[in-house]
């Protein structure tokens, strides 16, 4: 009998240790346990495509010379603003002008050997009509004529040729603008025999200008014309600048082993605050959602610790009966596995824009409600709406975390 008592008595101890370990210990737990809370915000969220440009003037010219000379004076500097056909610099023009003398003395020439020889031909047809001379010195000297004549062509050429490389000597500006870059000092002598050297860089108008930015390949796709950016340079770290997508090159450059497409970004600069080269931070705004319900997203990310994950598995079964017939039996599934809560691991079998939050009702019991998302960035994500069949009270306490056990 004795025997049985023992028995009796240990297999009690074990049942109440069950008891203990199984219902009363987690209870106890849940109670000590303190957690942080994060706030359900209304607000505005955006998503946006970060990347580093350069700013350009939106069109800029090089100025160069088509002769070659010493420069003779120059009438515009650095910063200066220009009009169109305005006076930048002049060629020493002595050479130039004996060549337009040398021009017009050879048409001269050209003009006295095609006189001459329009007499002689004159002459030499009555003279073959008189039956005189013969046929060839007739051809002879209709030949001669009408060389003389090409000569006297070829020499007005010239002179014509000689007065434009005259005009040259000016060099004038093409456009309205600035000049941001002047390579030549008064008595350089320049030379255009192979290339035309650059004397000025004007640029048309720098109250408009622009961004050329490079965009990678995971990121082009999220890109299109007249999209908003935002962008900082790095003089002014604390103003904002916008611009919009003017163009995407389809030209495929690649950039330490990464495709990058160059992406145009017209920008206002009525200010001038914004010079040519200066580096941007740009980002190009993707999605903006107005007042919307938002939440850290830490709370997505909240894993429950094994006495919690006891407490709320069941809830979480129950409310994942109103997910996608897509993913509701891998997910339900997926509890089983014992690394189902870690590190967020349940969250593998929801589709990207499904998530869960755990949070507090006025009772300080523990809840649970899947979420549809919208606009996710690194630190925040937009909540579009609550699954049906799941609950979050605007004034429910969202867990972000557990703070400390109380001793």
């Amino acid at each position: 009998m004795k025997n049985h008592k023992v028995a009796w008595i240990l297999a009690g101890i074990v049942v109440l240790a069950g008891v203990y370990f199984w219902y009363v210990r987690p209870a106890l737990d849940a109670n000590r346990r303190t957690y942080t809370f994060l706030a359900l915000e209304h607000g505005d969220i955006e998503s946006s495509v970060t990347s580093t440009g350069r700013l350009e003037a939106i069109n800029t010219l090089q100025v160069g010379t088509q002769i070659s000379g010493t420069v003779r004076k120059i009438y515009a500097d650095y910063n200066d603003t220009v009009r169109a056909g305005q006076l930048l610099a002049e060629i020493d023009v002595r050479l130039l002008n004996a060549a337009l003398s040398n021009a017009r003395a050879n048409l001269s020439v050209a003009e006295t050997r095609l006189l001459q020889a329009d007499e002689e031909y004159t002459r030499n047809k009555a003279l073959f009509a008189a039956k005189v001379i013969t046929e060839k010195e007739l051809k002879d000297s209709q030949f001669g004529y009408l060389q003389s004549a090409s000569n006297k062509k070829a020499a007005e050429a010239g002179v014509r040729s000689a007065a434009v490389n005259l005009a040259y000597a000016r060099i004038t500006s093409p456009i309205a603008g600035v000049i941001t870059g002047r390579s030549v000092e008064e008595g350089q002598t320049v030379a255009a025999s192979f290339a035309t050297p650059t004397l000025f860089i004007i640029a048309e108008d720098l109250a408009r200008m622009q961004i050329l930015a490079d965009v990678d390949e995971s990121d082009i796709g999220y890109i299109h014309d007249a999209m908003p950016v935002r962008f900082t340079v790095q003089t002014y770290p604390d103003r904002k600048f916008f611009g919009r997508v003017s163009q995407i090159r389809l030209e495929p450059v690649a950039i330490n082993n990464v495709v990058n497409y160059k992406v145009v970004v017209d920008v206002n600069n009525a200010e001038g605050l914004l010079l040519p080269g200066m580096t941007a931070n740009l980002e190009f705004i993707t999605e903006v959602a107005r007042n919307v319900s938002i939440i850290n997203n830490a709370a997505l990310r909240f894993r429950p610790d094994p006495a919690m994950s006891k407490e709320v598995g069941p809830l979480i079964r129950e409310r994942a009966r109103v997910l996608p017939d897509s993913v509701q039996g891998a997910f339900i599934a997926s509890l089983e596995n014992e690394d189902a809560f870690a590190n967020g691991g349940f969250r593998k079998a929801l589709p990207a824009k499904i998530g869960g939050v755990f949070f507090q009702d006025g009772g300080k019991k523990i809840d649970f409600a899947f979420v549809n998302l919208g606009i996710t960035t690194g630190l925040r994500s937009q909540i579009v709406s609550v699954l049906e069949g799941n609950a979050l009270p605007e004034n429910a306490k969202i867990i972000g975390g557990v703070k400390a056990e109380k001793q």
